[in-house]
């Protein structure tokens, strides 16, 4: 990974069970989203992609984030609420859908694994990282103000962010 993100009580890498014990083979590509493995570190890249397949030497386990989502665990979670929400809910989740791609660029493990609607005004994403879910309600409260807190797991696994405005 290019970027180890610090936390209270250590990186966040470390307290990551999906990269731990990571083994990849150089190269892999995920066989579920193409994300490339390569000098340890994974990125999205077509054209490295196509010479890789073209010489035929890769392997092709899923990536980490792959599995987080198909195994259900999140790293993260923003939880968004309020009435203000009611009147912009397109914008509110096109922000955050906008700060995921921008994330995936640097890192294509950050993904947003689902946005879940709880009720009119209240939404809770789920991220295969911490620091995406950390990004997503800087950029809210950024973009539409309101109040946002943050709080880590006991075990540190799990970064839960709490973004709400009322009119």
């Amino acid at each position: 990974m290019d970027k180890i993100y610090k936390r209270r009580g250590g990186d966040s890498v470390l307290n990551d069970p999906y990269l731990i014990h990571a083994d990849y083979d150089d190269p892999n590509i995920c066989s579920e989203c193409g994300a490339v493995y390569h000098n340890k570190h994974w990125e999205f890249s077509d054209e490295f992609s196509h010479s890789v397949k073209l010489a035929g030497n890769y392997a092709d386990k899923k990536c980490p984030a792959c599995r987080k989502i198909e195994d259900n665990y999140p790293m993260g979670l923003v939880f968004i609420s309020g009435n203000f929400i009611l009147g912009h809910k397109k914008s509110i989740l096109n922000t955050v859908k906008a700060e995921e791609k921008r994330a995936m660029q640097k890192n294509p493990l950050e993904r947003i694994m689902d946005i879940e609607k709880e009720a009119e005004d209240r939404y809770i994403v789920k991220t295969t990282t911490d620091a995406l879910a950390h990004r997503i309600g800087k950029i809210l409260h950024k973009s539409f103000k309101g109040e946002l807190n943050y709080k880590f797991s006991d075990d540190q696994k799990l970064l839960r962010a709490f973004w709400s405005r009322e009119n």
